[in-house]
C-alpha cells in the first residue's frame, strides 16, 4: 500500500483518488482544481541531509551510525515542537520536517543546527553529525506520515544535492515568504537549473556560524 497512514488527511486522499479513478480523463483537471483546497495547505518544509553518510556507514558500520543518529533524534523531536515544527519522518539519514510558516522553519533550523553543535562538542569525529538543510514553502499535501508537493521536492533537492554541511538553502517561494528581519540573514546563492527551468536559490546565514 502506498499510503500507510491512518489519519484523516490520508483517508481523505484515498477517497479522492478512488473518486478520480472513476472520473473520465477529460473531467479530471476540473475535479483536481475543485478539490485542491481540501487536500493541500500552505506549509514550510525542511529536508535535512547528513554529511558523508555512505562513507561513514561503510567505515564504521550502520549500527554505529544509528547509535549516533538516535542520540540526536531523541532530543530533536521535543526541540522542534517548541518551534512549532513536526518531525514527519526519518528517511535513512534525512529528516523531513514541516512548519506552519517559513519564519518558524528558519528558527527551527537554527535550533537543530545549534543542537548538533552542542552534541558534537568533545566527541570524536566518528560520533559527530553535520547536516545540510533545504527549506521550501508552498501548497503541501500533508498525509500525517509523509508530505508531497513541488516544494517538498525542491527542498529535498537543494538540501541533499546543493547545500554543504552547516548550510541552509531556500527555494524562491520560501525566501519570498520571509519578513524583513529574517530576510536580512538571506544572501543570494546561485541560479540552479531544473530541467528547462532556472530558479534563484538563496542561503540563510545560520545563527552562530
Amino acid at each position: 500500500m502506498m499510503f500507510r497512514g491512518k489519519g484523516a488527511h490520508t483517508r481523505r486522499l484515498r477517497s479522492y483518488l478512488e473518486k478520480r479513478e472513476r472520473t473520465a480523463a477529460g473531467r479530471r483537471p476540473a475535479l483536481d482544481s475543485a478539490s485542491l483546497p481540501a487536500l493541500f495547505r500552505k506549509q514550510a518544509v525542511v529536508f535535512t541531509d547528513t554529511a558523508d553518510f555512505t562513507f561513514r556507514t561503510a567505515r564504521y558500520g550502520i549500527l554505529h551510525f544509528l547509535m549516533v543518529f538516535n542520540r540526536f533524534a531523541e532530543k530533536a523531536e521535543p526541540l522542534l515542537k517548541k518551534h512549532r515544527g513536526r518531525l514527519v519522518k526519518i528517511e535513512g539519514d534525512s529528516l523531513l520536517i514541516c512548519f506552519p510558516d517559513v519564519e518558524a522553519a528558519c528558527r527551527g533550523v537554527d535550533a537543530v543546527d545549534l543542537l548538533l553543535r552542542q552534541l558534537n562538542r568533545r566527541r570524536p569525529d566518528d560520533e559527530q553529525l553535520h547536516f545540510s538543510y533545504g527549506i521550501g514553502f508552498g501548497e503541501i499535501l500533508d498525509l500525517e506520515e509523509d508530505l508531497f508537493g513541488l516544494e517538498v521536492n525542491l527542498a529535498s533537492k537543494v538540501g541533499e544535492d546543493l547545500a554543504r554541511p552547516g548550510e541552509a538553502l531556500l527555494t524562491p517561494c520560501a525566501a519570498a515568504a520571509l519578513g524583513p528581519a529574517m530576510l536580512r540573514r538571506v544572501v543570494p546563492y546561485r541560479i540552479v537549473t531544473f530541467g528547462k527551468s532556472a530558479i534563484p536559490i538563496n542561503r540563510l546565514r545560520l545563527k552562530g556560524r
